[in-house]
């Protein structure tokens, strides 16, 4: 008896001094901290945004040197939050013409050209007897190129252009070629040179007041950054 009531106090004390279990907290999966790829515009980057995104931020100088599809002058890189800008005929003297070439990381590539008789930055758009505007889209994850970034080195960028090139990725042109109206675009956006004409007709008519700041600004740098013609 004695015995018994032993073991029911031992389990009296047992079933008072336990605690309620406590599960460990599930497992959870590391929180993913990369910036996500910026979304793509299904619209152009016309030359009136590009020219926008030039303005919108102090220029970085990143260099100067040779660019693909020029010879006898040098181009000067820069850089700002937004876009790379080439001055593709950076020279401290100014040249007839004038070709600044715009590279958005998430919405492709501007060029616009001017051709004149004098110094291009102190003509207006009646002077030029070439005006031209070309555009492309940025590199379908099919074309085995390098992706764009704010952060290239002169060298890069160069490379990034003849890889371009030299892909004939599809583009768009327009506007007035030795005062012969030209235009057009060819492999995936033929089907869209309609479009593209018309976002640009305006521009090509009459060239915004950022067109002509662009080109002081660039010529300014020119003075500080550029090389004259090598002969």
């Amino acid at each position: 008896m004695k015995r018994v009531t032993l073991v029911l106090m031992l389990l009296a004390a047992a079933c008072g001094t336990s605690r309620r279990s406590v599960w460990p907290p599930p497992r959870t999966q590391p929180v993913e901290t990369r910036r996500p790829e910026p979304a793509r515009e299904d619209g152009f980057y016309s030359a009136q945004r590009a020219l926008r995104d030039v303005l919108s931020g102090e220029l970085e100088y990143v260099g100067t040197g040779t660019w693909p599809g020029v010879e006898r002058l040098r181009a000067c890189a820069f850089r700002n939050q937004r876009v790379m800008v080439v001055n593709a005929y950076c020279s401290r003297h100014e040249q007839p013409a004038f070709r600044v070439e715009v590279y958005s990381p998430d919405r492709g590539r501007v060029r616009i050209y001017a051709e004149t008789r004098g110094a291009v930055s102190q003509r207006q758009r009646r002077d030029y007897f070439t005006f031209m505007v070309e555009g492309s889209p940025p590199p379908s994850a099919a074309v085995r190129i390098p992706l764009l970034t704010l952060h290239m080195r002169y060298e890069d960028l160069r490379s990034y252009e003849q890889q371009r090139y030299d892909a004939f990725l599809p583009g768009c042109f327009a506007g007035e070629q030795n005062q012969r109206a030209v235009g057009g675009c060819l492999g995936a956006l033929a089907r869209r040179e309609a479009e593209w004409a018309a976002e640009h007709r305006a521009f090509l008519e009459q060239p915004n007041d950022d067109w002509y700041a662009v080109v002081r600004k660039l010529r300014q740098l020119a003075e500080r950054y550029g090389v004259d013609p090598v002969h």
